[in-house]
């Protein structure tokens, strides 16, 4: 059985906008509907949608179709992660975890890296791109036989790894059981205290596990829109590919 949980908790502070980020417009839907009807279009049977801020809004304007979890405090990705109930988790082979408001995504792609994660057998996958622009992403770290071998948060890197241009923007899917025990491993983030879900990835490359990247071609994809400007740029890019 496959379920997505899909993180929308944020305020959205640099979107200038009275809305909760998940329901501001785009393309005359909210921002984490594109995702969610993705989600849709490939059959994952349960997608749960992780609200904070404004969650009773959110809720009234999503509606009904996803089941909703609670981060009434923001400690981070995986804490956000952490508010699925335990046994969805453990329960579930496949776990897919994106962040809500990367409305670009296809369900096609989301196909591929289910088939690649089930037909590799890995308990990690993710999605990376090379990206022509800067964005504030984690770096994917590879030995000179191109496996990976370390995902660098952009305020971690040092000056070498702020060069490399494969990103990742926290599209993963994982073996239920082996999410659920690397969870409770991560330690909080020196300087904020926060539980960031990037460092699973080293944590499961220590144990042993296997992990294994899926490099997409449309890097656009994966961008987060966090401002209105990010908006305008979507679109733009939505109308270059009709």
């Amino acid at each position: 059985m496959s379920i997505a949980i899909i993180l929308a908790a944020g305020k959205g502070t640099r979107m200038r906008s009275d809305l909760p980020k998940p329901i501001v417009p785009f393309l005359g839907k909210p921002i984490a509907v594109h995702i969610i009807d993705s989600f849709r279009k490939t059959g994952t049977e349960e997608i749960y949608l992780i609200v904070g801020y404004g969650a009773e809004q959110v809720k009234g304007t999503i509606g009904t179709g996803v089941r909703y979890c609670y981060q009434r405090e923001q400690h981070g990705t995986a804490h956000a992660v952490k508010q699925v109930p335990e046994e969805v988790i453990r329960s579930n082979s496949t776990v897919f975890v994106f962040v809500g408001d990367s409305p670009l995504i296809t369900a096609e792609t989301i196909k591929k890296l289910e088939s690649h994660h089930i037909n590799s057998g890995a308990s990690c996958t993710f999605l990376t791109a090379i990206f022509p622009i800067e964005f504030p992403y984690a770096r994917i770290v590879r030995n000179k036989s191109h496996e990976l071998i370390a995902v660098v948060e952009e305020k971690n890197a040092t000056k070498e790894q702020l060069q490399i241009p494969e990103l990742l923007s926290s599209h993963f899917v994982f073996n239920g059981e082996d999410l659920f025990q690397s969870l409770a491993e991560i330690k909080p983030d020196k300087d904020n205290g926060e539980l960031y879900l990037t460092d699973i990835i080293g944590l499961m490359l220590n144990k042993g596990l296997k992990v294994e990247t899926l490099p997409i071609d449309n890097y656009a994809e994966l961008v987060g829109l966090n401002t209105p400007e990010d908006i305008a740029w979507a679109q733009k890019t939505i109308q270059s590919r009709k």
